[in-house]
């Protein structure tokens, strides 16, 4: 969906005063009346404001974006943009004053990818060469611009890529070679009748266009990076790098993949990659989804009925976060349960008050970029997180209590991995585990078990 419809230059304003509630009056005084219908203005800016209460909207790097649903709004969002010189004050909260950029959103009550839209616009205000150059901008007219680009998705050098696919970067040794590898590894590909070409985006500053060499072949790019240039034609899984290994992502992403429908469980891959920011093709593997993955992976039912594959993502996301960065350098060991949560109480008991308990279903949404701070925290508590399938958190600190299980598990394993073993065989679901002491990420599926990434060394 292009942004760029729902936001005009007229709503892109300089601001002076610092009071939060005064930034937000301001922003909302350029949007028009046609836009908003009956609404009242003031009810919209009290509605932000106790938003904002509730869980900070400020992204860091001088961000934020504050965000509300409008009963009656005439368009399915609005945007307005302010850039505030002087900072912002806000509940004698020290972090408000770095604010530079207020991106506001509404959206209207009826629209079902709210959440998604608000995703998007984080991932876009999380680039750093972004941020740099909306600073940098002079005038308020260079800045409506460089905003307005921003929210058309992509730049003139990107559109100019875009006019010239195949001449991405000049033909340097890498890019020769990789030429070489990837004409190799589509003739391999037939002869072992691959169905898709998994490419590990890490490997390359600039992910070069090799549309030409892999033909019709299903190419799925798989990178942690938020990547400004696409080729239309390939999909791309964003998933984060569990080490400097090659191939660290290549479960998690094959698990997505299949949740996605982008594989099915009788594929065969032709995976190819090398060395993080190396912009070389070193490895080629064969990979057959049936053969060499848990039975996990090849249920009919993968997932559980009515969870989303974007949740699952997420979670997988956060997981690995906690993993990776942890609290002080060390992982922190938690569940998380995927289900439908009526199914799911019975076998449920609460160590502590559910933080969760009252908050707006989009408030406390995985999906919501601003819970992860508030995951992490919570990760701390004994006990799993438990999210419905649309990604809502109903439960933190939750004690799983299930009847007992003769446990079929490796040795080494502890109460978290036999707890998130029988809550997946008593009940329709998912459940992830981050082990405290190796970091690997276990996720289990009607007692099936398999690891996502490999204990860290």
């Amino acid at each position: 969906m292009r942004l760029q419809k729902f936001l005009t230059k007229s709503r892109i304003i300089d601001i002076e005063k610092v009071d939060f509630g005064d930034v937000v009056s301001a922003l909302l005084a350029t949007v028009p009346e046609s836009l908003l219908g009956n609404e009242d203005r003031r009810q919209v800016r009290d509605d932000i404001i106790e938003r904002e209460k509730a869980i900070s909207t400020y992204l860091g790097d001088g961000i934020c974006m504050p965000h509300t649903r409008v009963k009656g709004l005439r368009q399915k969002y609005v945007f307005a943009v302010g850039r505030t010189p002087n900072g912002v004050k806000f509940n004698s909260s020290d972090e408000y004053g770095g604010i530079r950029i207020v991106v506001m959103l509404l959206s209207n009550e009826e629209v079902d990818t709210y959440l998604q839209i608000l995703s998007t616009l984080a991932h876009i205000f999380s680039r750093q060469e972004l941020i740099t150059k909306l600073n940098a901008c002079a005038d308020i007219n260079e800045f409506r611009g460089a905003v307005m680009e921003a929210f058309s998705g992509g730049t003139d050098t990107q559109k100019q890529k875009k006019a010239a696919p195949l001449r991405l970067r000049s033909l340097e040794k890498e890019d020769r070679i990789n030429l070489l590898l990837a004409r190799t590894a589509v003739k391999i590909a037939k002869v072992s009748k691959c169905s898709s070409i998994l490419l590990q985006g890490d490997s390359f500053k600039t992910i070069p266009d090799l549309t030409r060499y892999f033909g019709d072949f299903n190419v799925v790019v798989m990178t942690e990076k938020n990547l400004s240039f696409r080729i239309p034609s390939w999909n791309v899984i964003n998933v984060r790098s569990f080490s400097a290994s090659r191939f660290s992502q290549l479960r998690s992403a094959i698990m997505i993949g299949l949740t996605r429908g982008l594989f099915n469980s009788k594929d065969k891959i032709c995976c190819i990659g090398g060395v993080r920011n190396s912009n070389l093709i070193d490895t080629l593997t064969i990979l057959d989804i049936e053969r060499e993955f848990s039975d996990i992976f090849i249920q009919k039912d993968m997932l559980p009925a009515g969870v989303k594959p974007e949740v699952v993502e997420r979670v997988i996301d956060i997981a690995t976060e906690l993993s990776i960065e942890g609290r002080e350098g060390k992982p922190v060991g938690c569940i998380f349960v995927l289900g439908k949560f009526d199914d799911l109480k019975p076998h449920l008991k609460q160590l502590i008050l559910n933080p969760f308990y009252g908050y707006k279903p989009e408030d406390r949404n995985v999906l919501n970029p601003f819970m992860d701070e508030t995951v992490k925290e919570f990760s701390l508590i004994d006990g799993a997180f438990i999210i419905d399938g649309s990604g809502i958190l109903e439960a933190a600190g939750a004690l799983i209590h299930t009847p007992d299980f003769k446990l079929q598990l490796p040795g080494g394993l502890g109460a978290r991995h036999a707890a998130a073993y029988a809550i997946s065989l008593i009940a329709d679901c998912l459940s992830f585990v981050v082990s405290s002491s190796t970091g690997q990420i276990t996720v289990f599926r009607k007692g099936q078990m398999m690891p996502l990434t490999d204990k860290r060394k």
